[in-house]
């Protein structure tokens, strides 16, 4: 097995981002005061202390969540003692058969002149069955092909885990960003509850007017709430990533928002050839083949040679004796078990062509996501969030001037909520779309 830092050094999954965003703390000075006390509060997330080793604590990057996973990872460290197993089976599989002893006594019991035990012999005989056909180096090679079977699996399985530990970053990162655009919108629903209770003061405003904007106000505690307890969820999520059950690190650091232009479609396609599963696939293939291999060996039968010596009491010399034994083919020369092998073989071949095609339908939806998604982020940061803001700005300034209804500045900080939270479902999907490609691939997009 390799050393933790060969494994650190060679992880499949680089971080395809540097995530960034803090759950951002509430504006300075004292809630609005509302009809009911504020049962919206924050959700404290737990600081405890454990004597873990090298789990990461406070400010998490991706990088630091992939090391620990490979560290870590109970999954992983199942799959390496598969590994293992694999490799003993091909230190046992070049061993030759055990020579037997046989220690034997004829004419022991009898009736007659064989009663009065004259005529028994003794025999103490070494036999040794010798494999015909090259079946010991074909019995090597099949577990080695297993092994090697083995070993693909458990990088496919490595790509995999760091794959999910990648998205469950994400996961992290985008649920603070989540938090704090529910900050957000309650800074503004408790904005306008303010002013509301400036204009009633002024004797221009409505108690009418005030409840609604305490219903705002409540609504948007109920979504900071749910986004709070989704954020809890994701990171213990994602600390499970590397077995576990503390929550160690206080956030995840990087930059969302970050979307690079992906690689062009045919680049990625020519990468599939060595994907994690086509690897597996053809692992599979090359292992069916040394299997057939093994079975077509056994049309050879094997030889017992034996070499003993042997001592009679009513004559009592003593003499060599040879034994040779040679299995007649007769009734059973293995064709159904050849015959089975081959067509797995066969079906093997067939496999690799299916994993293949799939791959390739799976990487072009994918990529058609990834596309969109960063379409859509891209116009969200130049377009739609700008003109949104611009939008709260008009409206809130024209309900100060008395030119909007309430309703419509309530509107404008509804539809900015609504595109932060859209963009945010679009940086995020975006790189849990990279993430998989790169599961996918084996490799960095």
């Amino acid at each position: 097995m390799r050393s933790w830092p060969a494994a650190a050094a060679a992880i499949l999954i680089p971080p395809a981002l540097v995530l960034g965003a803090c759950v951002h703390a509430r504006a300075e000075g004292e809630r609005v005061p509302l009809d009911t006390p504020d049962d919206g509060a924050a959700v404290s997330l737990p600081s405890r202390s454990t004597e873990r080793d090298g789990e990461p604590r406070g400010v998490v990057t991706l990088a630091d969540a992939l090391a620990a996973t490979l560290s870590g990872s109970p999954e992983l460290a199942a799959y390496s003692w598969g590994v293992r197993a694999k490799e003993a089976e091909v230190l046992q599989a070049g061993k030759r058969p055990n020579p037997e002893l046989t220690l034997s006594n004829e004419n022991l019991v009898g009736s007659g002149y064989f009663g009065r035990q004259q005529q028994y012999q003794n025999t103490l005989q070494l036999s040794q069955l010798v494999e015909l056909g090259g079946k010991r180096e074909r019995r090597t090679e099949a577990a080695e092909r297993a092994k090697d079977r083995a070993a693909v699996e458990y990088e496919a399985k490595r790509v995999e885990v760091l794959a999910g530990t990648t998205i469950d970053f994400v996961a992290v990162v985008g649920d603070q960003e989540g938090v704090a655009v529910a900050r957000e919108a309650t800074r503004h629903a408790e904005a306008l509850l303010r002013s509301v209770r400036d204009r009633i003061k002024a004797g221009v405003g409505s108690r009418f007017e005030e409840a609604r904007a305490i219903v705002a106000v409540r609504r948007s505690l109920i979504e900071e709430d749910h986004a709070e307890h989704e954020l809890l969820t994701s990171r213990r999520n994602l600390a499970a990533r590397w077995g576990s059950k503390l929550l160690q690190f206080s956030m995840a650091t990087g930059d969302l928002f970050s979307a690079a232009e992906p690689p062009g479609y045919e680049s990625l396609a020519a990468r599939l050839g060595t994907a994690p599963e086509r690897r597996a696939a053809g692992a599979e293939e090359r292992l069916r083949a040394a299997t057939a291999a093994l079975a077509r060996t056994k049309r050879v039968p094997d030889v017992g040679l034996g070499l003993g010596w042997r001592q009679g009491r009513e004559w009592g010399d003593q003499t060599a004796v040879a034994e040779l034994t040679v299995p007649l083919p007769v009734f059973n020369r293995f064709e159904g078990e050849i015959a089975a092998a081959d067509a797995l073989t066969s079906g093997a071949s067939a496999e690799t062509a299916a994993v293949e095609v799939r791959l390739e339908r799976v990487l072009f939806a994918i990529y058609q996501e990834l596309r969109h998604a960063r379409d859509e982020l891209v116009a969200m940061r130049e377009e739609i969030i700008p003109r949104s803001e611009e939008a709260l700005a008009l409206a809130r300034k024209g309900y100060t001037e008395g030119l909007l209804a309430q309703l419509e500045l309530i509107d404008a900080q509804a539809k900015l909520t609504e595109v932060r939270r859209e963009r945010l479902r679009a940086a995020r999907t975006y790189h849990q779309l990279v993430a998989e490609i790169e599961r996918l691939l084996g490799g960095r997009l």
